[in-house]
């Protein structure tokens, strides 16, 4: 009796399984265009980028992004975040293609949302079996997962290019070990080249070309290989609303400041390499004196291997582009005594969790006649989340020019 029960289990699972598959492919093949967006930084601002530009040349889009605000932006131009009872999942993609397909769409932009190789496989292989794929770079993070290397990344990422299908990406960034296994595998590779997008389209784009160059080639390459003009590109490019992750600048002066400073938010930025490109960047765009730069760093509590990631890269000098350092989150005060022990004038200081005005005024404190910049990194969870809110209420918007 219990060998028929386990048999008739056995045989209504794979009936389910199969069921659930040609559900899904019917669902996919419903949707005539979809594109995932992968890379280690820049998936979001991509995603929704790209998305804006479909809408505008006249598509229905579904978009999904996984960054610092997780939400489904809908065919309409409005957005949904997205609310989740546990983990992230990547059965989450399965959902979104079912309402893809509900919802008649012509076309679905869907950031990748995987760190494992096996995931990776799974997401687009078996879930999205995208007709494109982006990728922004090859940035080494979430090492326990997707390793230590470039290499290595590049590698993993290969994952998401199946068979037959065409990956964007940019001429700087393509390391021959992704162009090889993509390749080998069936896929294409098309190098974008480094500033074709303002190029093409001017900078009279606004400060999105200015901050996102590298994101806007992709998107630009993308979207014309879709047949989509210059003209289109260029509004929808002007009309792809930020996540909380991007980068963010504001002017502030306090009532008893002689001289404004510039609030930073670069904590979305994440891993050392990204975050010391956009410190240059925003560096060379305000034109200040380096030692009026304070870092504010704050750690995830989840993310002992990033803290790790910056240990290193202070140690490795990263240290040496501020005047002084803020630590928050739950490995500073470790981070703090472990970087205590090198012979060097920048001081550091761990701050305790509070409120965003309270960390402001903290980190401002030596501004007063001078003025100078707060640049903040590390992570956008947590703190950073909240001291980017609570700048962007507090400041000016400050564009950086391309």
């Amino acid at each position: 009796m219990l060998l028929i029960v386990l048999i008739a289990s056995m045989v209504f699972g794979l009936a389910y399984l199969i069921l659930e598959r040609a559900r899904l492919d019917h669902y996919r093949r419903a949707i005539p265009l979809v594109i995932a967006v992968t890379g280690t930084r820049g998936k979001s601002s991509v995603t929704r980028m790209l998305a804006a530009v479909l809408l505008q040349s006249g598509r229905r889009v579904l978009a999904k992004t996984t960054g610092a605000e997780a939400s489904l932006i809908l065919p309409d131009g409005s957005e949904k975040e997205i609310r989740r009872r546990g983990r992230p999942s990547v059965i989450e993609q399965k959902h979104v293609i079912r309402l893809g397909a509900d919802l008649g769409v012509d076309a679905a932009v869907v950031e990748i949302m995987s760190i494992h190789a096996e995931n990776h496989w799974v997401e687009t292989r078996r879930l999205l079996k995208p007709d494109l794929v982006l990728v922004t770079n090859f940035r080494v993070d979430h090492t326990a997962a997707m390793g230590e290397t470039r290499e290595a990344i590049a590698t993993l990422l290969a994952l998401d290019v199946p068979p037959g299908t065409r990956a964007f990406v940019p001429q700087l960034e393509s390391p021959p070990e992704f162009c090889d296994a993509v390749e080998k595998g069936g896929g294409e590779v098309v190098e974008v080249p480094h500033g074709v997008g303002s190029l093409q389209l001017g900078d009279d784009s606004g400060s999105k070309i200015g901050q996102f160059g590298e994101n806007l080639d992709l998107v630009y390459a993308a979207a014309r290989s879709l047949d989509i003009d210059d003209a289109t590109i260029r509004e929808g490019v002007r009309r792809t609303r930020s996540d909380a992750g991007a980068l963010g600048i504001w002017r502030y002066q306090p009532a008893d400041f002689e001289t404004p400073c510039f609030l930073v938010n670069a904590f979305a930025a994440n891993d050392p390499e990204s975050t010391a490109l956009v410190h240059a960047r925003v560096m060379a765009a305000v034109d200040a004196n380096p030692k009026r730069c304070v870092g504010l760093l704050n750690l995830r509590p989840d993310r002992g291997d990033r803290t790790l990631q910056w240990l290193e890269a202070l140690r490795g000098g990263f240290l040496n582009r501020l005047s002084r350092l803020y630590v928050v989150g739950l490995h500073a005060r470790t981070l703090e005594r472990r970087l205590r022990r090198r012979d060097d004038a920048v001081p550091i200081e761990v701050l305790r969790q509070g409120q965003p005005a309270d960390i402001t005024r903290t980190v401002l404190s030596g501004m007063r006649s001078t003025g100078g910049i707060v640049f903040g990194f590390g992570n956008i969870g947590g703190a950073g989340e909240a001291l980017a809110t609570y700048w962007s209420t507090m400041g000016e918007p400050w564009e950086m020019e391309s």
